[in-house]
């Protein structure tokens, strides 16, 4: 029909055209002439009026082809986009499956290593989900970077997983949320940014598509073709979204997750398993129509209420209902418009027992374990607090109250009667106080009590004598009656310090001088503070002597007492001061150990002797060093490390050392101690309890501990001569050391006398002025070319 149309068209116009032509050229148009040329030129015209319409078909069916080419190429694209998104979703359902798992983890519901083979798999399938995505239309650039973050995020969580197995649930913890959560918050924020530009690029590769249908219609070229063709692409993208959406309800199915979509009246439309068993059997409702309202706390229903119309938003919230509320984490998106969706998606992850967790550890991280009392860190934050608020009103106090002998009732009882006692102190306190006021444990028998609004300093010490007299009245234990006095510190903001460090401290100097005074109660005074100029000077010098290698080593021989060998030699510290010549320990250790200077000194020390042992080795003449311990030392988490670390630098064997620690030293804190010594013995490092009968250790402790060798006190071993109670000790502790396995080694060894003596108990080693002084390196070196016993 428009063929003929245009041939027919063109036709006319030549025939009224030639005429006209001829007359203007002089010829005749009358006689069969005329009728001749006049059909010649209308075939002429015939002619170009079909070669005319066969250019438009071909043009009009070049412009349809490149039409069509272009409508195949968009919506191509688009399926490619859609698939795409339904690839990132399916990732999103697997992220969400990992998520559940690792919190199934961590609230211990399931044991960490039981979660692994699953989340294996998980991470598996949205791996090939986002490769999926990449091939079907997602930039490899955006790929990358999803990848990139999804990896982090499963090499955080393997790391927790693998720090919960090994029962590290605090550092799990803290990698839970310093490290999981974070990367779990940015992959699902980078699916959502990819799945919006997909979306993005299949609504425009739609709109261009439907142009390209347009412009083929109009050229009535390949409809059929594009019809079928979109025929085809609706049936792939409906297989493709029925075998994701197969995948994604299997993981929900599987979800702990609760999975619901609401209508626009709130009502429920679907619901996954884990939702519908909640609301069924937790709820008692009846699943499908169910009212969101119905589910929410009222406290919460408001907020979660107001979330729904958002496009994407998140809110906590409590679900259940009275007496069985359940705390959550909804994320709500709005579907609405997703034909396959057509509501509001709600999906509710529990985090009860996180919560929970959480309240527990932060329980535990400001309270003590014993006696449930704030603890030194929740006490500091509270008088930062009072100190903070006090705007020229009334100051504060801090009291700091020691038991005194308390170590007797241990010692004498046992631990479980102490514990006892120490769990009644703390409601004695507290019913004498206020309210507002805080009793705290700050470890061992030491307490500490907040006084907001304490007035004067006479204030406090009233208070302070009617906690004092409060702990005097008899303590009841089954069948015992003990009787427990206090020491106690006071210090008042304003008065002795403006700063929690500073009151702290000058509430533990008043409470120590309470108690080597025997007053009972002691106010701060700076005449007995030791931190005065003198000792700082001495500190300001001793730091700069470390950092000057000022401190040597001298060292004391032992001796066998069976054959004169010398077997080894105990290594002490000295301070060659620049002005104030060779300082003996006495001088400085003690400065040391009430700052933070022992650390930097112990480490010293270790140093040069090790470097000593290792001449000896290089030497040929191996030999037993031994190195004093401070208290403070004991107290060091790190110092097994730090020693192994020293003995791999100088190539020391770790036989080769012993470390000397005293009794007084083990019993500051003797849990933790104890497992100090045991991590050195277990690393091959000899241990000795050096002065012993001269501190606190029972016999219990002795027998739990790792030692190789027991130190007699010199007091002991200088009396023999003159003191038999001194003579019977000494061989006791001989006899006591080697019924457990233990060598003994006498100090303070002076005369030949002694020396044949503790040769006569059996003492094993001998140590002392007899025979020889602590002497520098090099001169001991001399000396033990001579032989050791005379």
């Amino acid at each position: 029909m428009l063929v003929g149309r245009s041939s027919g068209a063109l036709s006319v116009a030549v025939v009224n055209r030639v005429p006209a032509a001829a007359d203007r050229a002089g010829v005749t148009t009358s006689g069969p002439g005329r009728a001749f040329r006049g059909r010649g030129g209308r075939w002429a015209a015939v002619r170009r009026s079909r070669a005319g319409a066969l250019l438009s078909l071909l043009t009009l069916g070049a412009l349809a082809t490149v039409a069509a080419g272009l409508t195949l190429s968009f919506k191509h694209a688009g399926e490619r986009a859609i698939e795409g998104r339904l690839a990132l979703r399916g990732m999103v359902a697997e992220l969400r499956l990992q998520d559940g798992l690792e919190w199934r983890a961590i609230s211990g519901r399931v044991a960490a290593g039981t979660v692994a083979p699953e989340l294996l798999e998980s991470a598996g399938r949205a791996r090939a989900l986002g490769a999926d995505a990449v091939r079907y239309g997602l930039p490899a650039g955006r790929g990358v970077r999803l990848a990139s973050l999804h990896e982090a995020y499963l090499g955080a969580l393997t790391e927790e997983l693998a720090l919960l197995t090994a029962g590290d649930d605090a550092e799990a913890e803290e990698i839970d949320e310093t490290e999981v959560d974070p990367r779990f918050d940015a992959v699902i924020d980078e699916l959502d940014e990819q799945t919006q530009w997909l979306r993005r690029r299949a609504a425009e590769a739609q709109r261009a598509g439907d142009a390209g249908v347009l412009a083929t219609v109009i050229a009535s070229l390949g409809a059929a073709a594009l019809i079928q063709r979109r025929r085809v692409r609706a049936d792939i993208q409906r297989r493709e979204e029925q075998r994701l959406g197969a995948r994604y309800r299997a993981l929900v199915d599987r979800s702990a997750d609760l999975v619901m979509v609401l209508g626009a009246d709130r009502r429920m439309r679907y619901l996954s398993p884990a939702a519908e068993r909640f609301i069924r059997d937790d709820l008692a409702l009846d699943p499908l129509g169910a009212d969101l309202s119905d589910l929410v706390h009222p406290d919460d229903r408001d907020a979660v209420l107001a979330a729904l119309p958002q496009p994407d938003a998140t809110a906590p919230a409590r679900l259940g209902r009275e007496g069985r509320w359940r705390h959550f984490e909804l994320s709500i998106q709005d579907l609405t418009q997703e034909p396959s969706v057509g509501g509001t998606v709600l999906t509710a992850h529990d985090v009860t027992e996180r919560q929970a967790l959480q309240k527990e550890m932060l329980h535990q991280a400001t309270h003590d374990a014993l006696t449930g009392l704030p603890n030194r860190a929740l006490l500091g934050t509270r008088l930062d607090h009072c100190l903070r608020a006090e705007h020229g009103g009334p100051a504060t106090g801090l009291l700091l109250i020691d038991l005194d002998r308390f170590k007797e009732i241990n010692d004498t009882l046992g631990h479980h009667v102490g514990d006892e006692v120490l769990h009644q102190v703390g409601p004695r306190l507290t019913g004498a106080l206020r309210e507002t006021d805080t009793v705290a444990r700050l470890g061992g028998d030491e307490f500490a009590v907040l006084l907001p609004g304490a007035g004067t300093v006479r204030d406090a010490v009233a208070v302070a004598e009617s906690l004092r007299a409060t702990l005097k009245a008899p303590f009841q234990l089954d069948q015992l009656t003990l009787h427990v006095e206090a020491s106690v510190g006071v210090a008042v903001s304003g008065v002795h310090g403006r700063d929690t460090p500073t009151l702290f401290r000058r509430a533990d100097v008043a409470m120590y001088h309470a108690k080597q005074t025997g007053q009972g109660v002691s106010v701060y005074d700076p005449a007995v503070d030791g931190n005065s100029p003198q000792r700082l000077a001495l500190l300001a010098d001793l730091r700069r002597g470390l950092d000057d290698d000022e401190l040597v080593l001298h060292y004391q021989p032992q001796a066998a007492l069976a054959d004169g060998t010398i077997r080894g030699a105990e290594a002490l510290v000295r301070w060659q001061h620049p002005t104030r010549g060779l300082l003996a320990p006495d001088a400085f250790i003690p400065a040391a150990e009430h700052s933070g200077l022992i650390g930097p000194l112990t480490t010293r020390v270790l140093n040069l002797a090790l470097a000593r042992a290792r001449r000896w080795l290089t030497d040929g003449h191996p030999l037993q060093i031994s190195v004093n311990l401070s208290a403070r030392s004991l107290l060091d988490d790190n110092l097994d490390r730090e020693v192994a670390e020293l003995l791999d630098a100088h190539q020391v064997p770790a036989e080769l050392l012993t470390l000397e620690i005293t009794e007084s030293a083990v019993m500051v804190e003797p849990a933790f101690a104890a497992q100090i010594l045991h991590r050195l013995r277990g690393r091959g490092i000899q241990i000795s309890i050096d002065d012993f009968g001269a501190g606190y250790t029972s016999l219990a402790h002795l027998k739990d501990l790792p030692v190789d060798e027991l130190k007699i006190d010199r007091s002991f071993v200088m009396a023999m001569a003159d003191d038999r109670s001194s003579r019977l000790i000494v061989h006791s502790v001989v006899d006591l050391g080697h019924n457990l396995g233990l060598r003994t080694v006498a100090e303070g060894v002076e005369t030949a006398e002694a020396l044949s003596t503790l040769a006569g108990y059996g003492c094993d080693i001998a140590q002392g002025y007899h025979l020889s002084r602590p002497i520098p390196g090099d001169e001991f070196d001399r000396w033990r070319a001579t032989p050791a016993l005379r």
